[in-house]
């Protein structure tokens, strides 16, 4: 004998019906959701394309000047090379000189300097022979003689130094810028001689060897050019 079938109870209508609305409500809030996730995204993009590109550009490419833009001529601007540095001189010392060579000095440096930044003189250097104060030029050659050495010469366009007086000069009574015009003697060695008079008036040229700085080589050059009356 067949079985009837289970008895099922018939669904609640009104209820059923408001799972479904509130169901479909929720899978509505869902899809706005990935919308407007998307939209987000979408625009994201667009802006990040649109930006202005800050990096520069790419490898090997150039960019180009627009035609009536005028570019700045620095070069033209900039010092040359081969004036050297500003505010220095560069001096070539020889002659009796521990280093002797090219020394670079600040503009306004002296022979005094110049001596000093070669190692100072050797023996037998002659100070006397060369002004210590005088300024330094930019290329000029700065020569310290020694025994038997000839003057250093006269740079060009510098005033030229005392000339050796015409007739001798009296030891006992010539004055220190007399005694300054005689070669070899500056005026340390001239206020020497007249030191040496003031407690031993000369005698003879001959004592002139008895005066502190010269020597027989000193004594040679003066010789004819003093007297003692």
């Amino acid at each position: 004998m067949r079985q009837p079938p289970p008895f099922v109870l018939p669904p609640d209508g009104p209820r059923d019906r408001m799972r479904a609305v509130l169901a479909g409500a929720g899978r509505q809030r869902v899809a706005v959701a990935l919308l407007a996730l998307a939209a987000l995204l979408g625009a994201g993009t667009v802006w990040a394309r649109a930006a202005p590109r800050l990096a520069g550009p790419p490898a090997g490419q150039d960019i180009a000047a627009p035609a009536d833009q005028t570019l700045p001529r620095v070069a033209a601007d900039l010092p040359s090379a081969a004036t050297g540095p500003p505010g220095r001189v560069a001096v070539h010392v020889a002659g009796r000189v521990r280093r002797p060579g090219l020394v670079r000095l600040p503009a306004g440096s002296r022979v005094h300097d110049a001596i000093r930044a070669a190692g100072g003189v050797t023996a037998g250097g002659d100070l006397d022979a060369v002004n210590l104060a005088r300024r330094l030029t930019d290329g000029e050659q700065v020569r310290i003689p020694g025994p038997g050495d000839p003057p250093p010469p006269s740079l060009p366009g510098t005033p030229a130094g005392p000339s050796s007086p015409s007739a001798p000069l009296d030891l006992n009574t010539a004055t220190v810028e007399q005694l300054d015009t005689l070669p070899g003697v500056g005026e340390v060695t001239a206020g020497r001689i007249v030191a040496y008079r003031s407690a031993h008036p000369f005698t003879s040229v001959d004592e002139l060897l008895e005066v502190p700085g010269i020597g027989q080589r000193r004594f040679e050059q003066l010789k004819d050019l003093v007297t003692v009356a």
